[in-house]
């Protein structure tokens, strides 16, 4: 859930791309990362269970909290702690939300808008800087606004609402935590609707980390969800493991 799909053990990104074998497909893909075994997995393989459990939890569910919506999502198995995934649920957290709030999404948006997330290639964050969870709050705003590259405003408002969510998950200096930095784009989307949307989003469901015990790159006391835990007694047991 973590790491590799395939054995677990951790991955190693290369400098440079190359063509790999996927460890399930067998397609070639011209990729950097494997794990310490050697193991490849494409996009399309590391995503396709979790988009179609994104793609039918956002068209069934009555939430209108993105929070809450997320940890509903996330907390299936077939969706990894990290991982490409992310960036089709949150564009799915925002259209599915909207529309439970009262506003106009059809299932053609919400498809749409869960397709076009799920396009953005894994570790954008890093290799093309623009986080795939930014990028999503783009894709969904898009929709909503009804935005293509001929309309001046809507194109705008768009591209200054990616600069604004990018600049808050920036802020944060660590590795890629999905969770972490989908929760921010979310919570940045909830205030940025205020303005943008004639229904604004909601963003106020509480989140509990349940994840930090096996996230190696964990920021711990460092993350802005470390203070949102439930239990005290479980921070400080792991702080003072890792002292």
């Amino acid at each position: 859930m973590t790491d590799c799909m395939v054995c677990g053990a951790p991955l190693v990104y290369r400098r440079s791309d190359e063509d790999l074998p996927c460890a399930f497909c067998g397609k070639i893909v011209r990729a950097n990362g494997v794990c310490e075994g050697g193991h490849f997995v494409c996009d399309v393989c590391h995503s396709a269970g979790a988009l179609a459990v994104i793609e039918h939890l956002c068209r069934t569910t009555d939430e209108t909290d993105m929070i809450a919506l997320m940890r509903a999502i996330r907390s299936h198995p077939s969706v990894p702690t990290h991982g490409p995934e992310h960036h089709g649920l949150v564009p799915g957290v925002i259209l599915a939300t909207y529309r439970n709030l009262g506003g106009a999404v059809t299932p053609s948006m919400l498809d749409t808008g869960i397709r076009r997330g799920g396009a953005v290639m894994g570790g954008a964050c890093a290799f093309v800087g623009s986080c795939g969870a930014v990028s999503g709050v783009s894709v969904a705003f898009s929709i909503l606004l009804d935005a293509n590259p001929l309309t001046p405003d809507q194109r705008q408002r768009v591209m200054l609402a990616n600069i604004e969510v990018a600049r808050e998950v920036a802020a944060i200096r660590g590795a890629r935590c999905c969770q972490r930095d989908a929760w921010i784009a979310l919570t940045k989307a909830a205030e940025l609707s205020r303005e943008l949307l004639p229904i604004p989003l909601r963003a106020d469901a509480p989140i509990v980390c349940e994840q930090h015990t096996s996230n190696q790159h964990c920021l711990l006391s460092d993350c802005p969800l470390w203070g949102r835990y439930e239990s005290a007694s479980a921070i400080e047991s792991l702080e003072t493991e890792q002292q």
